[in-house]
This record gives structure tokens, sequence and C-alpha cells, in this order.
């Protein structure tokens, strides 16, 4: 069925307003019966500003009224519909006789009906799906019957369910094939009733039947980082979900084998076959937020209020005051410089009473820096000069809090005077939604820059480190040129250690380990840190502490964070104390780690300390309570400890200072018994063959072989170290180790090469070299074939060190 086509401009200049006085031309230019009641009148400006399309019409089903969606979405002019049959307006697009049959009815025995659906051919928007619903607004005696009929446009609800089916035939697909772990519980105990082979994979199960034994809080730790026990809190978790039919959270779960790791967790509950039950999808995290999926569960949320919403703006006069009452958003009614009406919503969004607001005018709920913006729309306003039909305001509730709000104003009539009526939505979630958006944006764009930065400043540091290193060979120990080398080595060392920070701290890279002593670590971060201030450090360490295997730049960083936040906690000055000790954890611990040895280390302040509800969000991240903060430090150090296979975790009380505890895997051999033994001078023998695409570091490099002892051969690229690798084979003069940088710009880079030279000498002795930390070759270089890696820059020392592990391997 079609609608009459009309143009644009045909259509009134302007809406009628919302309680607006209605001149006799107005009701003729409109459809509205100017002789109605006052009472006829105020419910024909409520559905005016209703949304959905609306006729009213009288026992004759002759049309007396049309809100401005009706005419807008029909494209008909008002004065065409009034005091015409339903049945023959516009292209007679209503002539059907069910419709016709539904309304005789609902006049005969006064039964309304709803949601009859039909399909209507509208020449300017096409075919559209409406649900037409009916009631008998009118019914007291003496009085002109009305009937109300609302139109909802459920074209996209029909495509839904059109797909529905669709959706069915691909779960069983989507559910094997996800890279997911999806697995399904079922009450009463609500253990596992299956699995996908992702999950089995993930939990590292025998068997799908194998993981199905298990109830959730069996493939956890006894107990969860925030202290709960798991199979309690497990429950508190299921409880939720079946509750409020979702739940997404994040959990520590614990594989068959005992590791320990990471989850985000989305609980739903679905209907199967009349059963409730609960599908269960389980990621490996590194401890970032499902930012996106808990906006698509608030964006759902969101969608669902409003559909409640508008069937119940399709309800009867009797019922409007039920439904403002209970709306999700705040209902005012705003004149003379105070609220003459509000709803509960309103009240909760401002922490007032309703008698309190009665007394208080709408600029004194703004935040002081929106309070002048309020008052000039007020004024404005009041002067008939326009202004902004929606805006939104930082209101401060009763409580002292603030919320983002969204106001929808406009002018209306109430009880004969002008008012303002005002909606107004609570969008904190969404405010809070963009700026964490932003943050990630701008964290994404400083890892662009950073990776840049370190390969190309690395580069260089490693020309600078490597000629330092030989230049010292060259004169006498203990001399001053000797002492100022020295220096000038370790200075650029803690530069390249500021890139690799960088990195860490915009993209999280992978660490790079190596056997570190913590003992020096903590010193030379401590006086680094401390260096001016007025705060001094005491020390406790172990005799016999072991070693870490770890990345010296990641975990100098940590320590660097929780240093500088202790010492910017004693603006006046005080103590920091330090203690490293070996320990070790067992499966009885509490600590949610693998049984294991580990280093203890505490970091103590005697500072203002931290607020007990802050404690369980001092590791989120962009939460931070310094005014100019990133919110990103400790949740940096939780990432790099955990990444480490540790753990880290506070203890604090207002004006009891802060401790930090952090646990390193430990390692039982000595650095002397392998590093501090070891004499580079000694001249060593072998070919080895460099592959660099900068011509000062292949220099450099080549320079400190040569010294070493080595015979050294260069390459520019892949391609030609291949053939020089391939043709030293075929003459018999073989190369003992080859060096290959991991990224050549326009060329075959190091792991591209390492293929091609396993396909010519499975035992090739290769060592990986990179000034880019964050590439996973550089952290799980065995997997790719390589025996040693090394991170620009790199001394003389740890080229001869590694070059020689490597060669005896």
């Amino acid at each position: 069925m079609n609608a009459r086509k009309k143009n644009k401009d045909d259509l009134p200049e302007e809406p009628v307003e919302l309680g607006q006085h209605i001149s006799k031309k107005d009701s003729e230019e409109y459809g509205i019966d100017s002789e109605a009641s006052g009472d006829l009148e105020f419910f024909k400006n409520i559905i005016a500003a209703v949304r959905e399309p609306i006729l009213v019409l009288n026992s004759d089903l002759k049309c007396i009224f049309a809100n401005r969606s009706f005419t807008q979405t029909f494209n008909i002019y008002p004065s065409a519909i009034h005091n015409q049959s339903i049945f023959s307006i516009g292209n007679r697009f209503l002539n059907i006789p069910e419709l016709k049959g539904l309304l005789n009815e609902l006049l005969s025995i006064h039964k309304d009906f709803n949601e009859y659906e039909v399909n209507l051919d509208l020449i300017h928007i096409g075919n559209r799906a409406m649900s037409l619903n009916a009631t008998d607004a009118a019914q007291q005696p003496g009085k002109e019957r009305l009937i109300l009929l609302s139109f909802e446009d459920i074209t996209i609800r029909y495509e839904a369910e059109k797909q529905l089916l669709e959706s069915e035939r691909k779960y069983r697909t989507l559910f094997d094939s996800s890279r997911d772990a999806i697995m399904m519980l079922a009450p009463p105990e609500w253990s596992f009733t299956a699995g996908n082979p992702a999950t089995i994979e993930l939990f590292r199960c025998k068997s799908e039947s194998d993981f199905t034994s298990s109830r959730p809080w069996e493939l956890s730790p006894e107990y969860q980082p925030d202290g709960q026990i798991s199979s309690i809190k497990a429950k508190s978790m299921i409880e939720s979900a079946v509750k409020t039919g979702s739940n997404l959270f994040e959990w520590t779960h614990q594989k068959t084998d005992g590791e320990i790791f990471q989850a985000s967790v989305l609980l739903s509950r679905i209907e199967l076959q009349g059963h409730t039950m609960l599908q269960a999808t389980v990621r490996d995290i590194t401890g970032r937020k499902e930012i996106e999926e808990e906006l698509r569960n608030h964006r759902f949320h969101l969608e669902e209020l409003v559909r409640n919403r508008t069937a119940e703006l399709s309800e009867s006069e009797e019922k409007y005051r039920t439904l403002v009452e209970h709306s999700h958003d705040g209902i005012y009614i705003y004149a003379g410089g105070g609220f003459l009406f509000v709803n509960n919503r309103m009240c909760d969004m401002t922490g007032y009473t309703k008698e309190e607001l009665s007394g208080m005018k709408f600029w004194e709920l703004a935040h002081p820096e929106d309070m002048e913006r309020i008052r000039e729309y007020e004024l404005s306003r009041e002067r008939g000069a326009e202004v902004p039909s929606v805006f939104q305001v930082r209101v401060v509730k009763k409580d002292g809090l603030e919320r983002y709000i969204e106001f929808s104003a406009k002018g209306i009539t109430y009880h004969g005077k002008y008012a303002v009526l005002g909606v107004g939505r609570d969008i904190t979630a969404l405010k809070l939604f963009d700026e964490e958006q932003s943050k990630m944006d701008k964290l994404e764009s400083l890892g662009i820059l950073a990776g840049g930065i370190a390969h190309d400043f690395n580069n260089f540091l490693a020309v600078i480190i490597g000629n330092i290193s030989l230049a010292r060979l060259m004169v006498e120990p203990g001399s001053n040129i000797y002492e100022i080398l020295t220096s000038s080595e370790h200075a650029a060392s803690q530069a390249s250690a500021l890139t690799r920070q960088l990195l860490t701290f915009s993209k999280g890279g992978e660490p790079v380990k190596d056997l570190i002593s913590i003992t020096t670590l903590l010193q030379e971060s401590c006086n680094f840190i401390l260096s001016g201030s007025n705060v001094t450090a005491e020390f406790d360490f172990s005799e016999d502490l072991r070693l870490i295997n770890a990345d010296q730049g990641q975990i100098t960083q940590v320590i660097n964070n929780i240093i500088l936040n202790a010492n910017q906690a004693m603006p006046e000055g005080g103590r920091i104390f330090i203690s490293a000790e070996n320990i070790d954890i067992s499966d009885n611990s509490i600590i949610p780690l693998k049984d294991d040895s580990y280093i203890k280390i505490q970091i103590k302040d005697e500072g203002i300390g931290i607020p007990e509800e802050q404690l369980t969000v001092i590791f989120d991240p962009f939460f931070s309570t310094k005014q100019m903060g990133t919110g990103l430090g400790l949740s940096t150090a939780y990432s790099i400890i955990h990444k480490h296979n540790g753990h880290i975790l506070v203890e604090s009380g207002i004006n009891s200072g802060s401790t930090f505890i952090i646990y390193l895997p430990s390692v039982s051999e000595i650095m002397e018994k392998k590093q501090m033994e070891f004499d580079f001078l000694t001249v060593a023998e072998g070919r080895i063959l460099v592959m660099d695409d900068k011509e000062i570091v292949r220099d450099t490099v080549k320079a400190i072989l040569i010294r070493l002892g080595y015979e050294v051969e260069c390459a520019v690229n892949g391609t030609e170290a291949i053939d020089k690798y391939s043709n030293s084979m075929k003459n018999g003069n073989s190369f003992n180790a080859v060096i290959l940088d991991l990224t050549i710009p326009n060329g075959m880079g190091g792991a591209e090469t390492m293929k091609e030279l396993l396909l010519i000498d499975p035992d090739v002795r290769a060592i990986v070299s990179s000034g880019y930390s964050t590439d996973p070759v550089m952290s799980n270089y065995e997997e790719f074939g390589f025996r040693g890696v090394m991170l620009k820059p790199y001394s003389i020392s740890h080229i001869a060190y590694v070059l020689q592990e490597v060669i005896d391997s």
C-alpha cells in the first residue's frame, strides 16, 4: 500500500510544540479539534511529543488528530486527513479489510488490539513492516469515543528474525572452529557439559570428557588475585549471570598441568529446549579489559531500554503517570525558576528528593564550570531567544559525585503558563569510554613511533658502544681515559634501556630475558630516582640471593615506577626500605604462583598510604590519584611482572605507608660461573658471517670480531648472506657462526634468511640481532631455529660471550 507522495516543502514549516496553545487556525491546519476539552488538549500535546506515528480516530473511524511523526513518516499533509476516514487517507494505504474488522470490533466490544503486523508500500521510503496498536482512549459515558492508533516500524526486527535461523545453523560450526574457548554449563551443580576444541587445547585436557569431568572452580587456583576463594567467587559469578543474563569478568585460571593464566570470561544465559544453561567464553588475555565487548553489551542494554520505553509510550493516557514515574530517563517540568515536576529517575540522577528539587534552580545542579552556560540558556529561553534543544551538562549530585547528563528540552504550556519539559539521560559510561578510547589511540600512535625510534636509535648506539668497548681495550685500565670510556659506555647502555621502556609502556613488549642480579638493579634504580631528593633508601639483601632470568629494561621500569611513586608520596622527605630474599612457594601457598623458587622483593615507604577502596583498582589501566597522571605506570608494571610469570601486590593503609611486594622466578645458576669467569680477551678462532643493512654497524661488529680473533665476512641482506654461506660450505671453509639482523628494509630479514639457511645446513649456528625488542622472534628465538640472541646495542664482552656460547653449543 502506498501513501500519497508529497514534497518536503508541502509540510508545515514548524511542528506544533507539546503543550503549546492551539488556535482555531492551527487546529484546522494540523487536524486538531479546537472544541476539545482541556484534558483532551493536554492529551494531544503529550501525543505530539511521542516519536512514534500516532492517529486519533473518533467513533466514525475518522481522523481527528495526527502527530508530527505520522505526517512526516507517511508524507501526508495534516489538513488532508482531518475528518477523513482512516481507510481513505493518502493513497488508501490503510484500506485493509482485516484492519477494518479489528477497529469495528474495538468499537463494538471495547477490545483493544496490539502488534497487528502489516506490510505498507510507502512511495518515499519503500516497503516497510509496521506493527499497529489500538486502544480505546476515552470510554466515559457522555464523552466522545477516541481511538488511539499507533504505528511502529518493525522492519529491522523482521530482518533480525530472518537471520536468526541462519545464525543457529552456523552456531555449531562457529562453536567447533572458534579460536576462543567456548563451553557449556548446566544446573544444578553448574558442571561443564561441553567444550569446543579451543577449550580442550587451552586447558590442556586429554579430551572433551576429561574437560567435562571438572567444575569451573576446579580449573582455577585455590584463591583469586583479590584474595577470594575461587570456588565461592565462581558460584557468585554464575549466580549473577543466571540472574542478569550475562556476566563479563576477569578470572585467574589454572590448566591441568598447573600453569596459571589470566583470562576474560563471558557467562551468557541461554535457553536450550526449554532449559536454562550458561555458555562460557574464555579468552587468554594480557591484562587489558575487553572494552569492546562491554560496549556491545551496553549498547544492547540501551536498545532494550529504548524498545521497552517505546512500547510503554504507546499505552493509553491512563497509564501516562506510571510511565513517567518508571522511566529510565529523568523527566522534569521547569518554570518560574523552579522545578514544578520531577520523576523518580530525575531524583536518582541528582541525589535530591522531589521536595529539595522544587526549591532549586536548574543551573544550581550544574558543575561550576558549566553553570554560567546553563544560566544563559535559561535566560535566553525566557526572552524567547533560540537555545539548543539538546545539550550536555556535568551534574554535581548531592553527594558531590559528577555525572554527565544529556538533556533534551522544549517549551510547553503547563497549567496555562509557559514551562519547559525536559528529559535527561545519564551518559557517564559512554563519556568515560570515549576518553579511554582516546587514550588507547594515543598509546597506539606512541607504539608506532617507539618502534621506528628503537630500531634506528639502537643501531647508532650499537656503533657507539661497540667503538667505546674497542677503545677501552686500547688504554690502560685505571687511567682517566679508561674511566671516562667506561662511564660513557654505561650511559649509552642506559639510553638504550630508555628506548626499551618506551616500547614496553606503549605496547607491552615481550621480555628478552637474560641472567641478571636483582641486587644491582634495585640499587641502581633507587640511586637514579632518589638523586637530589630528600628521601633516603635502606637496603636489606640476602647474602645468597639467587639470580633472575628477566628482561633488565622491563624490570627496571617496574622498580622505577614504584620508587618514583614512593618518592612522590613523601613530599616532606622520608625513607624507603628495600629488601630482597629467596623464597620457595609450594602448592599450599595463597600466592597465585606455581610451585617453584622465587625472589621476593619488598619496597616500603613512609608516605600517606592508599585508601582501602582503591587497593582493588590500583593496577587497573588509567586509574590514577595524580591530577596529571596517566594511570598507566602500575598497570604496565602489573603486565610486565605477569609476563615474567611473577606476581605483584600491594599492602597499604591511610597514614601507614605502602608496601609493594613482587615475586619473580629465580634460577640456581651463579652469574660468576658463566659470565664473570668468561675472559673475552682470550683469542678466539673461527669464521663469522655478519648480516646487517647498516654499513656503520657492519664495520663496528667486524672490527670487534677481528679484535677477538675471528675471521669475518659481511652481507648487506639475506640474499647475499645465503650466497656467501652456501659458497663457504661448497669450498669446505664453512662459517662457525652467523649473526643476522632481524629487520632489513626492502630486503630479506633475519627470520626469512634463517629459514633458507636451515634448508642449506640444519646445523647452522645463528644469532638473531635487533634493536626492536618487541618482535616475538627476539623473545622466542629458539622456535625460529636461532641458537642465541643479541639485543642492540651490545658491548664487546657481550658479543664475545654469546658467540662463544653458540659456537660451543
